[in-house]
């Protein structure tokens, strides 16, 4: 077969391939909008859930939407089958999660929605279910678990990590300085414990949460504050002690609950997972568009990407890009920025401000904080007409720090030795052999002085408050979204939901107009990854991250430190704040 036969038959044969998956999708599209008949819902809560679609995804058979949802098409989903006559019931399989806990609230709130609009909504807790998966199920009709399980509603805790002693015995030598006596983000690598300020500000985070705590499963249980109080107290329970005590309403096999929630609709509807009912969601219409723009993961310079444990990589300058589109399309008339970054280069911060910034002189922009906008994620959200949080967002945080660490000790046991020769007195400034001279550590203060100053500068512009007051609330202090409400530093509480409905009225958009929400940064699909994963079902890179994400917090804390940034001025959340 000659060559050129050869091409057209390739061409021939993709052709083929092309318009059979065209075909597949329109027949897809035309069974999705067949009558559905009564239905009842069931969502398999996964351990975690993202805010937005990855920056890459691959274009293959299979339905990215469909496996893994973001949090804006569950609430999505949830709020359209609550008025859906359809729709008769919604069941929750509730195994670990590892949400963050403004995500389970707005996650909560939605599944209220649903049981408001009359619908029974089943919630099945798994084996060892702690606070948050309970927090989450406990707004059900009916929550149950298997006979044997345990509920380990016990309390909470907040653990942080620290190296010092690690890096001491490698022989390396942390350089470290920030601006703001609450900006502990250093003393991963510089001290063996926390400092006061640091204590005091994650006590008063922890305080917040536990009353939270309280007082939402207090409301959702029909118990006092006190009982509330009591039960977390005198946890954990077995199943059959957390039913006696009013915790669960019944013992039941997770394998069962979908056949109660059919049979007590009355034994016709059938079970409906909610990946496939968002499948069968129209689009949104309208020609009037808000533009919904999520910004998520640590802050960098250039293109999103994923890290080095599949964690998402915010870059500045996709964000930038989309964030330009929205300020100059006329058709979008409000932008709702949707926050879920612990910060990260500072650099890269100011340059998405800046276009927050020229975004907001053109239309509303309305922020919405998921489970973090702190540090750089809170100086992104400053300029904007308004800001809303859920109570359990880590926001402030406002504060700098920078470093680097002197690698000559770890060497030298290495046997390696190394020389150097310099022109000017702070050429080796940022040098990893050596310690910071006097005149350097100086110099470098300054540096970060001038960069902390800017950034209570651009909360001031944006706050539309004094730069005293800023100081007041800044040197680094990390605050929860109710600590921050009650502050000035957030507008009010509440979901993205929220958020959208504050953008249609500074928009001028009456309620019971038809409005799209369009959703940027735009995917970029690659086609030939995803083909031969549709071909093959197998993704080498993800396994990778998966087992990367299993390695112990200290390694990774180590792997973080070896490819720390030296001397770049970071506004980034302290520690790993994770609340358990």
């Amino acid at each position: 077969m000659s060559a050129r036969r050869g091409v057209l038959l390739f061409l021939l044969l993709f052709g083929a391939l092309g318009l059979a998956v065209l075909l597949a999708a329109v027949g897809l599209r035309f069974a999705a909008r067949a009558p559905m008949g009564r239905t009842v819902l069931t969502y398999e809560v996964p351990d975690q859930i993202e805010e937005s679609e990855p920056p890459f995804v691959p274009f293959s058979f299979r339905s990215w939407r469909t496996d893994n949802p973001t949090l804006f098409d569950v609430v999505g989903a949830l709020r359209g089958a609550a008025q859906d006559d359809h729709v008769e019931a919604l069941v929750l399989h509730i195994g670990h999660l590892d949400w963050g806990w403004a995500q389970a609230a707005e996650l909560r709130d939605a599944v209220r929605g649903f049981r408001a609009a009359g619908k029974p909504v089943y919630a099945s807790l798994g084996s060892f279910a702690s606070e948050r998966e309970y927090l989450l199920g406990s707004v059900a009709d009916q929550v149950m678990m298997a006979p044997t399980t345990t509920l380990a509603l016990d309390g909470l805790t907040v653990t942080t990590l620290f190296l010092k002693g690690t890096l001491d015995k490698a022989g390396i030598t942390p350089n470290f300085d920030h601006v703001g006596q609450y900006k502990s983000a250093i003393e991963e690598y510089t001290r063996t414990g926390m400092s006061p300020p640091a204590r005091e500000a994650m006590a008063a985070v922890l305080d917040d949460f536990y009353r939270l705590l309280v007082d939402s499963l207090a409301s959702a249980r029909g118990f006092t504050t006190a009982e509330s109080r009591r039960l977390i107290e005198q946890g954990p329970y077995r199943a059959r002690e957390a039913l006696e005590r009013g915790l669960l309403d019944t013992l039941l096999y997770d394998r069962d609950v979908d056949s109660l929630a059919i049979r007590q609709s009355g034994g016709r509807a059938h079970a409906l997972p909610l990946g496939r009912y968002l499948d069968r969601m129209p689009e949104s219409g309208g020609s009037k568009r808000i533009a919904l723009v999520v910004a998520e993961g640590d802050i960098v310079s250039g293109r999103s990407r994923e890290g080095w444990f599949g964690d998402r990589m915010l870059g500045s300058q996709t964000l930038v890009d989309a964030l330009r589109e929205a300020r100059r399309r006329h058709s979008i008339r409000a932008i709702v920025l949707r926050v879920n970054s612990p910060g990260g280069s500072a650099d890269a911060a100011d340059e998405i401000w800046h276009e927050v910034d020229l975004c907001r002189r053109t239309k509303p922009v309305i922020v919405s904080m998921s489970d973090y906008a702190a540090s750089g994620g809170y100086y992104i959200a400053a300029p904007a007409d308004t800001i809303l949080a859920q109570p359990a967002t880590l926001t402030g945080s406002i504060g700098i720090y920078a470093g680097k660490f002197n690698l000559s000790g770890a060497y030298q046991k290495l046997g390696i030795t190394m020389e150097t020769l310099s022109r000017g007195p702070n050429a080796e400034m940022y040098s990893p052999f050596k310690d910071f001279s006097a005149g350097e550590a100086a110099r470098f203060h300054a540096l970060l002085e001038d960069g902390y100053h800017e950034f209570v500068k651009r909360v001031a512009r944006g706050r539309r408050r004094p730069e005293r007051w800023v100081e007041s609330l800044a040197q680094g202090r990390v605050w929860t979204g109710l600590a921050a409400r009650d502050r000035g530093l957030v507008d009010g509480l509440g979901g993205l939901e929220d958020a959208i409905r504050v953008a249609r009225a500074r928009a001028r958009i009456g309620e019971d107009e038809e409005v799209a929400i369009e959703r940027l940064p735009r995917v970029r699909y690659r086609l030939l990854q995803g083909f031969l994963e549709g071909l093959f079902g197998t993704d080498e890179d993800a396994l990778r991250l998966r087992a990367l994400a299993q390695l112990p917090p200290a390694v990774r804390g180590l792997l973080e430190a070896a490819g720390f940034p030296a001397g770049q001025m970071l506004a980034l959340l302290p520690y790993r704040i994770v609340v358990r």
